[in-house]
């Protein structure tokens, strides 16, 4: 035996089919206080627009508008409702408008940064260079990547706006830009007794190394690790936490550090360290971008994308222009 819906279910199914259509039919009419005129603004028939303004009459209870003199003349609660219903339009249009378009020299606020400090080190002045001549009201705050950040969880939750990473596997929710490979070579003092000829594997395998701090006990770092998946393993003699003291030791010392060709540039060019090829098949490092989905369209991360990406091309490598093209 089957029931008739109740008037409570009737309003919520037509509730449901209420759609901006309605009140932008509803605000037109309010607009032209004319039938015809208002369908013809709206690109539909009469008996269409007739259709949406009786649906909007079961909802509200109310006659809405009545004839008058030349056309319709609004009741009572349909002026009530004029400002509601404007609203909701203005949000709409709001919702389903593009986005402005992002202009650097009227930013404000702070934009997050997660890089390794293993990067080039011009990287981060050519970046502070352009966002400075570019958005100086825009403020960058660079955080360390390191093995304990949660940085996909912070890029969720809007801590961090980018990261540089090169690890191969990042969660598959985060979008990623490709950024730049880097070859990896080794670096040592030029004293050094294999500095004067080449390097071959067994040299390096039997020379100490210098290498970054572990981020926890037992971890193997990134050529720590791909030296074990070709079954070699190298002495480490020195652990250091901040990467870029590393070159400074090597002048000192008989160690070797193995990196990215683009941090040994800066410094063979201004330290008395020699660079070889590194003697072992290991694959170059490969960096790129992260960010979460919901900033995908965000005019200042956007932007900041682009900037980090001019700043590694290798058509200019020590200096980067502040066109923001």
């Amino acid at each position: 035996m089957s029931h008739a819906p109740s008037p409570a279910a009737q309003a919520s199914a037509e509730l449901s089919q209420l759609n901006m259509t309605d009140i932008q039919a509803f605000v037109t009419l309010l607009d032209t206080l004319n039938v015809s005129r208002a369908a013809i603004r709206l690109g539909m028939g009469q008996p269409q627009l007739s259709t949406r303004l009786a649906r909007l009459r079961r909802l509200t209870g109310d006659l809405l508008f009545v004839r008058g003199p030349g056309g319709v003349v609004p009741t009572a609660t349909a002026q009530s409702l004029e400002a509601p219903a404007r609203e909701l339009l203005a949000q709409a249009e709001h919702f389903l408008a593009p986005p402005a378009e992002f202009d650097p020299r009227r930013a404000h606020g702070t934009l997050h940064l997660a890089a390794p400090d293993y990067l080039d080190p011009m990287l981060l002045p050519r970046l502070a260079g352009r966002l400075r001549a570019a958005a100086p009201s825009l403020a960058l705050s660079v955080h360390p990547l390191t093995d304990d950040l949660d940085y996909a969880q912070k890029l969720a939750d809007g801590r961090l706006d980018l990261v540089i990473a090169n690890w191969p596997d990042p969660p598959s929710q985060l979008h990623r830009l490709p950024l730049m490979n880097d070859e990896l070579v080794v670096m040592m003092g030029s004293h050094h007794p294999l500095a004067q000829r080449s390097l071959t594997m067994q040299a390096y395998l039997q020379a100490r190394h210098a290498a970054p701090t572990a981020m926890r006990p037992g971890l193997r770092s990134t050529v720590d690790t791909m030296l074990a998946r070709l079954g070699h393993t190298r002495q480490i003699a020195l652990e250091c936490p901040v990467f870029s003291l590393i070159p400074y030791v090597l002048t000192q010392t008989d160690l070797l550090l193995t990196t990215g060709k683009r941090f040994t540039d800066f410094f063979e060019s201004s330290l008395p360290v020699r660079v070889t090829p590194l003697p072992l098949p290991l694959p170059p490092l490969q960096y790129y971008l992260l960010w979460h989905p919901r900033t995908r369209r965000d005019g200042p991360i956007k932007w900041l994308r682009e900037q980090i990406a001019a700043c590694v091309r290798p058509s200019s490598p020590y200096r980067c222009s502040s066109s923001t093209g």
